[in-house]
């Protein structure tokens, strides 16, 4: 493994605290619906709008960390997210959950893209390594936001488990301030860091990175949107409810890294593609569970495929980015995955409630092998078209040569 930089261990510690923050909420959904008595809709009103904001952000953001303002959207992010947390814990309505769950949103569009460029500038060497590492600690805090949620609002309400993951972030903050981090590569003659992100999907093997990870992110707007109130429907307990988001989360963070590295040395597209084929009927098993338990152990099952996935998807991604454009890439790759995941929230409870579990979580299931497929067709259109520039290359090099 390549040496790390001085502030690696704070990068990390502010990336987790970015998830704990952006998810404690999902662990309160039912409980915030009991209070404030919104329909199913709400619920994907409030898990959706963060969503979207973090789409336009990654965006129109992200491109910020490839001219030289990495660390600014770092702090950035910290601070939405500290702000977000608060407006949490002073809602009273529909309308300021829909706001706060905006603000803290967008504390990820600022944050990751810009994270992830760091990552990757490190070496050259073990990117998808990195990449594994980063990703696990994300999840780990995104997972632990929930337990907080389930473990505190029992005994002391609503806002104090807002107030204690915005707490959470601001230590973030003040940790990584004062570190030195390395800056991604700025391609200062082409002036390619200055468009916006989405000009890269002109690029084949940038396509199939970007549908490769919404593949995998796709099942996030059903489960954020329902699996609380569907748990609750059969009887979990909060503590239960945060058990399972933690059963997810543990093998995931202890895996992702191990995933990475199986990563660079199997191949990307390999690995990235055998794992998402597997999530797309756990996904679907979901809906056919009755016991709280038992959802909790499949939890465990997807994981693991994800750990796998997750870093190879954000891998190939990277291989494929243009050199100064790598925050616009895994911007453009998170934005995408926001979208998919703000659509399915918003659909995601009136779908359960007209459907039913079993029929929501299987169209989640065909929608991750859709996307899958289509990854791996473009993949292969990228490889094509490498072959035939590089056989043109060579040809009006060889004159030149002989």
């Amino acid at each position: 493994m390549s040496r790390r930089p001085a502030g690696w261990y704070p990068l990390l510690v502010a990336t987790a605290s970015i998830g704990i923050a952006n998810s404690v909420v999902f662990s309160l959904l039912s409980n915030l619906q009991d209070r404030y008595g919104f329909s199913d809709g709400g619920l994907g009103l409030i898990a959706g709008s963060g969503f979207l904001v973090g789409l336009i952000g990654q965006i129109v953001l992200a491109p910020f960390a490839d001219r030289g303002h990495s660390k600014a959207l770092l702090l950035a992010g910290l601070g939405a997210a500290v702000l977000g947390s608060v407006l949490f814990a002073m809602s009273a309505s529909l309308i300021t959950l829909v706001a706060s769950r905006a603000v803290t949103g967008l504390s990820n569009s600022l944050f990751l893209p810009a994270a992830r460029a760091i990552a990757i500038s490190i070496s050259p060497e073990n990117v998808a390594e990195r990449l594994g590492t980063m990703s696990g600690v994300e999840l780990a805090g995104f997972v632990t936001g929930p337990v907080i949620g389930g473990f505190l609002v029992g005994p002391f309400g609503l806002k104090v488990p807002f107030l204690v993951t915005g707490a959470f972030a601001l230590a973030g903050a003040a940790l990584l301030a004062p570190r030195k981090l390395p800056q991604p590569f700025i391609d200062r003659e082409s002036g390619e860091p200055r468009r916006l992100a989405l000009d890269l999907l002109r690029l084949p093997r940038v396509r199939a990175g970007v549908l490769m990870s919404v593949a995998l992110f796709l099942p996030v707007g059903f489960y954020d949107a329902t699996l609380d109130v569907y748990l609750t429907d059969r009887g979990a307990s909060d503590m239960l409810i945060g058990l399972t988001f933690l059963a997810y989360g543990i093998p995931f963070t202890l895996l992702a890294t191990a995933g990475g590295r199986l990563s660079d040395r199997r191949g990307a597209v390999r690995v990235a593609f055998v794992s998402t084929m597997l999530v797309a009927p756990v996904t679907a098993s979901y809906g056919l569970l009755a016991a709280p338990i038992l959802i909790l152990v499949l939890t465990v099952v997807e994981g693991c495929l994800q750990a796998l996935g997750v870093p190879a998807s954000q891998s190939m991604v990277a291989a494929a980015a243009p050199l100064g454009r790598a925050a616009a890439a895994q911007g453009l790759a998170g934005g995408s995955n926001l979208l998919i995941a703000a659509v399915t929230a918003y659909s995601a409870g009136t779908l359960y409630k007209l459907l039913g579990a079993a029929w929501l979580y299987s169209i989640a299931a065909g929608g991750v092998a859709l996307f899958a497929i289509l990854s791996l067709w473009q993949a292969r259109v990228g490889r094509a078209a490498e072959a035939v520039a590089t056989v043109a290359l060579d040809g009006n090099l060889s004159p030149e040569l002989s």
